[in-house]
């Protein structure tokens, strides 16, 4: 899996790319939020438009990383899932907790105030 940083106004934003199942990217991943929470209150945007797969353990990863965004008084948002990768996340029972946002002018409004 690629992984490409960028901002997003006040959110950190991440691109994921490929297939999320490797040990090796989710350390990559954890590393990146590392940076973000050390950095003070997270808010991390997650864009998973050229995301193929994700596996269980990704998925844990997923709720692990939300739960430190959220312990830290920051946010994390997953942004344009890809509709293999949107079920998987549905049929976990992610969006009861984790924002999910598809539309761009959404994303523009949340990421300007936070």
């Amino acid at each position: 899996m690629d992984i490409t940083s960028g901002r997003k106004g006040i959110y950190r934003k991440l691109l994921l790319a490929g297939q999320f199942w490797e040990r090796g990217d989710m350390e990559a991943l954890e590393q990146y939020f590392d940076i973000c929470i050390a950095s003070g209150k997270p808010r991390v945007i997650l864009d998973l438009e050229r995301l193929t797969f994700i596996n269980s353990q990704a998925l844990g990863l997923l709720v692990r990383l939300h739960n430190l965004c959220s312990d830290a008084g920051g946010k994390l948002i997953l942004y344009r899932p890809q509709s293999s990768v949107r079920e998987v996340i549905e049929i976990s029972d992610l969006p009861q907790f984790i924002t999910i946002v598809d539309s761009p002018e959404v994303l523009d409004r949340l990421s300007e105030d936070g």
